[in-house]
């Protein structure tokens, strides 16, 4: 959080984190417990309206997907129905707020050669994949290329890692595979399930690759 802080701070932005914000609901409704979701959403709703912000941004793929879907969770509530559209419509992913503004790119070199895992809640139903690779090569020194199967699942998938653990692992086997063949330095994500998913692929195939958000790359 705090490097998404400073590349927004440096961007001009003006940050305030709200401390009666709770987490989004996603990995309850992952697993089928929407009441819980449910009322997560409307805390979240009350604080973020509560604050009159121009944007919430969101630095995880899966939060933000969650978030952007309160209009829809939240659409027979008599009482929130109508806060929960304008809220999912405040919401932004950070690397498409970051494009979205006149952005600043870094100025200092980073001279890795960097690949791009898609995060399916990201790629999906944002339908955001253009933005995070444009930020990468906005980096000095960045040598980006492009993952095979970078629109591929890494097997994380939310829960996926509990549930389905055999199917979980053989496709993270075959993202690690294509990751070898392009001889990378770092692996960049957006989403934190897909950063611990990656990282343990990548221990336990002991590459000698870092795993990164975007935007840690840009701090």
């Amino acid at each position: 959080m705090d490097a998404v802080v400073r590349v927004l701070t440096r961007n001009g932005c003006e940050v305030s984190v709200p401390e009666t914000q709770v987490c989004c609901g996603a990995l309850n409704s992952h697993v089928g417990d929407l009441d819980t979701t449910r009322n997560l959403a409307r805390r979240n709703i009350d604080s973020f309206l509560e604050g009159a912000f121009d944007a919430v941004v969101v630095a995880s793929a899966g939060c933000g997907s969650r978030m952007k879907e309160y209009g829809h969770l939240l659409r027979d509530d008599a009482e929130y129905s109508e806060k929960a559209l304008r809220l999912s419509g405040m919401v932004k992913d950070v690397h498409e707020f970051l494009v979205g503004l006149p952005f600043d790119p870094p100025k200092a070199r980073l001279d890795y050669r960097v690949t791009y895992q898609d995060s399916c809640h990201l790629a999906n139903p944002q339908r955001i994949t253009d933005q995070p690779r444009a930020l990468l090569r906005s980096i000095p020194g960045v040598d980006f290329v492009e993952l095979p199967n970078a629109a591929m699942c890494c097997g994380g998938g939310g829960t996926y890692t509990v549930t389905e653990r055999d199917l979980s692992i053989k496709v993270l086997e075959s993202k690690m595979a294509a990751v070898e063949q392009i001889g990378i330095d770092v692996l960049a994500t957006a989403n934190p399930g897909c950063v611990i998913q990656l990282q343990y692929g990548a221990s336990t195939d002991g590459m000698p690759i870092m795993v990164k958000y975007v935007t840690d790359l840009l701090d």
